[in-house]
């Protein structure tokens, strides 16, 4: 019984993204190419402008954040990963579309990445010295002694 409840739950999640037209709280969103010539754009003000502008130089992700009562506009806020959500700003539904990525998860922006220093394959390791020429080194029978034996 407990299977067949996940599976509707399920089952419900996937249907609603084909039934529901439009966007959906989550979507990644794409400004369309020529969004900057749309009247609905050029009506908004301009510090929304310099916002949506901010956002698209920044390189992060933009995601849909809320849909508002009017069918006409949305809220969409940058994403810093992770969940954190900034800067929520709402504007007209007809600048941009949902961008899909199919079932994977949306791809990690390169602005995102740092420069790890990790090798994969193995490199050859110069020997370490542990003491110099000059210092008297520990007899070899002290060494073979147990831990607590060497201070009786």
């Amino acid at each position: 019984m407990a299977k067949s409840n996940k599976f509707l739950s399920l089952l419900e999640t996937y249907q609603s993204r084909f039934q529901q037209a439009g966007f959906l709280k989550g979507d990644v969103f794409k400004f369309n190419d020529n969004f900057k010539s749309d009247e609905s754009y050029k009506a908004l003000q301009p510090d929304v402008k310099d916002i949506i502008d901010e956002y698209i130089d920044s390189g992060l992700h933009i995601r849909v954040v809320g849909v508002e009562q009017d069918p006409e506009h949305i809220v969409i806020a940058q994403d810093h990963t992770g969940g954190r959500i900034v800067g929520k700003v709402s504007i007209p539904c007809c600048l941009g579309k949902p961008e899909s990525f199919g079932d994977n998860l949306a791809p990690i922006p390169d602005e995102v990445r740092r420069d790890d220093k990790v090798t994969i394959k193995p490199e050859e390791v110069e020997p370490v010295k542990f003491h110099d020429e000059d210092e008297e080194v520990v007899e070899e029978s002290a060494k073979e002694a147990p831990y607590t034996q060497q201070y009786l």
